[in-house]
């Protein structure tokens, strides 16, 4: 009787045994568990990013909104009445000089002149500002008795910082002012109304005026 209750005492520990087993699966799925739960931190740094490059969106946002109102305020100080525009052909004019003296003709065949450079030749040759080349001054019998550089009108800085009118005479038949003969190589002032002949006294050309009045020009006279 012994025996037997001694056998049936130790059968019970079979089975007791078991719940150590279950207990060690119950540990198994407990760590799995461990693994999902890591798997929530993927989501909540997505998360984070996400709401850093929000951050910074709204950022440069804010500062392109800022450069936008800085130009805006600058445009609003330029006054657009002080803008214009000049047209790529346009060039400024040069402005003209005032003529310091002038020849106006006395018979036909001569021309008018405006003195605005400092030296003017006079003669039959081309190369002379003031030119005998006229068809009707031609035609007289006096006209192969001018020289082809007859005589040059010019001025000089006198004394006071002002100019000084004069004539030269180069010419073989005589130049005259006022019916005085200049003679060749030599020069004479001129004064206001000079009346200038060509060969002989009586045979009047231009006449010198050192005013202001407007005159118009003709024939092959003109500055150079």
């Amino acid at each position: 009787m012994s025996r037997e209750t001694d056998g049936e005492r130790q059968q019970p520990q079979g089975p007791s045994s078991q719940p150590h087993g279950s207990s060690s699966q119950l540990h198994g799925p407990s760590s799995q568990s461990h693994g999902p739960s890591s798997q929530p931190h993927g989501p909540s740094s997505q998360s984070q990013s996400s709401s850093g490059s929000s951050t910074s969106t709204v950022t440069t946002s804010s500062q392109s909104s800022h450069s936008s109102s800085g130009t805006l305020s600058s445009l609003d100080t330029v006054s657009t009445q002080e803008l214009y525009s000049i047209p790529e052909d346009q060039e400024p004019e040069e402005p003209v000089p005032a003529p310091w003296a002038r020849v106006w003709a006395l018979q036909d065949g001569f021309s008018n002149l405006e003195c605005v450079n400092d030296s003017y030749w006079f003669g039959r040759d081309r190369s002379c500002e003031y030119c005998f080349d006229e068809p009707l001054l031609k035609s007289t019998d006096k006209y192969r008795t001018y020289s082809k550089k007859h005589f040059r009108i010019f001025r000089e800085m006198g004394p006071k910082n002002s100019y000084i009118a004069y004539i030269e005479d180069h010419s073989g038949n005589g130049t005259f002012v006022n019916r005085e003969l200049v003679g060749k190589g030599r020069r004479l002032p001129l004064s206001n109304n000079s009346e200038i002949a060509l060969s002989v006294w009586s045979n009047k050309g231009p006449r010198f005026d050192s005013g202001q009045g407007h005159i118009s020009s003709g024939g092959c006279a003109g500055g150079s």
